[in-house]
């Protein structure tokens, strides 16, 4: 009983000691807060703007790389069947 006996007068104190020595109003206070809110929240939108872009940009590379890799594969299987079909059609003459 008397550690939640303590803790309240703690908070009691804190509460009213932190309303004695606030630099500013409770309005000021909460107008700064928001002015400050908005600005992070602008930050944050033109960062994930940003990351997007990033993001974008390198699975479009990704795709083309596949994409690359992929052709160079398929050209590379075609030149192979090419090739074996010559040398079948050597052997059965």
């Amino acid at each position: 009983m008397s550690t939640i006996r303590a803790f309240l007068w703690g908070g009691a104190i804190g509460a009213v000691l932190g309303l004695l020595f606030a630099p500013r109003r409770g309005e000021e206070t909460r107008a700064q807060l928001q002015s400050r809110f908005a600005q992070l929240q602008g930050q944050a939108q033109e960062r994930m703007t940003e990351l997007r872009g990033k993001a974008s940009s390198a699975i479009e590379q990704g795709r083309q790389g596949v994409n690359t890799t992929l052709g160079k594969a398929q050209n590379t299987m075609e030149r192979g069947a090419e090739s074996a079909r010559d040398q079948m059609s050597r052997s059965t003459i």
